[in-house]
């Protein structure tokens, strides 16, 4: 592969990284009403499946930089790097709630992105071991 190949590749893949990770940031910036209510569930259900979405995008865009920035390391640890950089990320989103009006930080939340973690891991567990 040429260099100038990898570095654009690499390049682009670390922007798109980033800016799914201000993606996140905007939307966990907004501040909430701070009126507690109870929420119906079709509001709950449809919260939680941001949160699952955003993390699973997390973790494809984190498993393609780390794959493209450590190509000779071995995919177990590939993945686990990715695994982990978007729980990490997922982590801190949550103490950075904790900061804005009307939000807060909830460890179901990190549980939550975590469903949408494993499922991009296995998938790709999947797929390495289909091929």
């Amino acid at each position: 592969m040429k260099a100038e190949t990898f570095e654009e590749m690499y390049s682009v893949r670390l922007l798109m990284l980033l800016l799914w990770c201000g993606v996140i940031f905007a939307f966990s910036d907004r501040p909430g009403s701070g009126i507690p209510f109870d929420p119906p569930l079709w509001y709950v259900l449809q919260r939680k499946g941001a949160h699952v979405f955003e993390y699973a995008v997390l973790t494809i865009f984190a498993w393609r930089y780390f794959s493209s920035l450590f190509q000779r390391e071995t995919f177990g640890r590939i993945l686990l790097l990715s695994g982990s950089f978007s729980l990490a990320y997922g982590v801190l989103d949550e103490l950075h709630q904790f900061f804005i009006f009307g939000r807060g930080a909830r460890f179901t939340d990190v549980l939550v992105d975590m469903i949408g973690i494993s499922l991009v891991l296995l998938f790709l567990m999947l797929q390495r071991r289909s091929r």
